[in-house]
């Protein structure tokens, strides 16, 4: 032991309590944390079940209350939203073109009921019989005039 102004000096050993440089700070930030939980909370959305039933997996997977795991459950419904709306117009340009390379095939068969159908829903699509439906759809007006004068 080192001896000062001749008395022993008792040092204590160096703990995680005082030593600052045995402290531990490579963690995850808070941040980091619920990212990792509303990913987990989308993929086990995607997966099924009920609102009820991810918070309980999200709170007993990553040990926290269910009321952070029912908010983890609307930010990752919010990404959904999000995601589903921008990929939308991907989706109906994807399916617009298999339904034209399948005309064509259908066309070069002969298989006219199928194109006759598939070119239904392309203008179903394109929204292209909406006028004509609601002009369909639009009440009729009857006007009928009748002769008072009766013969007699």
């Amino acid at each position: 032991m080192p001896e000062v102004d001749g008395q022993e000096v008792k040092k204590e050993p160096l703990t995680v309590a005082n030593d600052e440089s045995k402290r531990w700070r490579g963690g995850k930030g808070n941040e980091a944390r619920i990212e990792e939980r509303v990913n987990a909370a989308y993929a086990y959305i995607l997966e099924g079940g009920t609102r009820r039933q991810v918070a309980e997996r999200i709170a007993s997977r990553f040990n926290c209350s269910v009321r952070t795991a029912h908010d983890d459950y609307a930010r990752a419904m919010v990404l959904l939203r999000e995601e589903q709306s921008a990929t939308r117009e991907d989706l109906l340009n994807q399916i617009q073109a298999l339904r034209l390379a399948t005309v064509t095939k259908a066309l070069r068969k002969g298989q006219l009921q199928t194109v006759a159908m598939l070119l239904k829903d392309m203008g179903a699509v394109i929204n292209e019989a909406g006028v004509e439906q609601q002009a369909a759809a639009a009440p009729v007006l009857r006007v009928e005039v009748e002769d008072k004068r009766q013969p007699g």
